[in-house]
């Protein structure tokens, strides 16, 4: 796990504020097999959101003055009003987020696993993990999920409702990838004769 960029933290914290003015949208656009998406900002902003606006295009290199950003896939934008992302896979993800499980001491002291890295700090301030996953020895009492591991443990709480949310949201993004066919019972054949 690699800390992130020092200016990503802002820079989520001025699209956040943006997207909650509603003054930010996606447009897809559909031309024959080819779909293209762009970013669009309201041409009209109040003054707080105009200089958040102004720091985003800052720390993302855009044209100040530009109302519709393209996003494209790829770590370098070709000009100041694309915006470059690499995205990463389901698999990714699912690694990156299994680093804020809670593991047990004596299973890194056994090297079966790597230990639960420090929170990362910004200005001071830890930045809370994004899902909670705690272990313990017993059954939890109030687990949202739990799932007997090893000799433990591993659970959600019932009332961390960020983490339930991430989970369930997870959960949502199996069922949508799962492309695999439903297979029946196999049929066997009884000669008779």
């Amino acid at each position: 796990m690699r800390e992130a960029d020092p200016e990503f933290y802002p820079l989520v914290e001025k699209l956040r504020a943006i997207q909650q003015s509603g003054e930010i949208g996606m447009r897809l656009q559909k031309a024959g097999d080819r779909v293209t998406t762009s970013i669009v900002f309201s041409k009209k902003t109040s003054p707080a959101i105009q200089a958040d606006r102004a720091e985003v295009a800052r720390l993302l290199g855009l044209d100040p003055q530009a109302d519709e950003f393209s996003v494209v896939y790829g770590s370098v934008a070709a000009n100041d009003k694309e915006i470059a992302m690499l995205t990463r896979s389901v698999i990714e993800i699912l690694t990156d987020l299994s680093s804020y499980i809670d593991v047990p001491p004596a299973d890194v002291e056994q090297k079966r696993t790597y230990p639960s890295p420090v929170p990362e700090l910004v200005s001071g301030v830890p930045i809370p993990p994004l899902i909670r996953i705690f272990s313990s020895p017993k059954k939890p009492d109030d687990a949202f999920a739990a799932v007997p591991y090893g000799q433990g443990w591993y659970w959600i709480d019932n009332k961390d409702f960020p983490s339930k949310r991430l989970f369930s949201f997870i959960m949502f993004l199996f069922t949508l990838t799962d492309t695999g066919e439903k297979q029946g019972a196999p049929i066997i054949t009884i000669p008779a004769g």
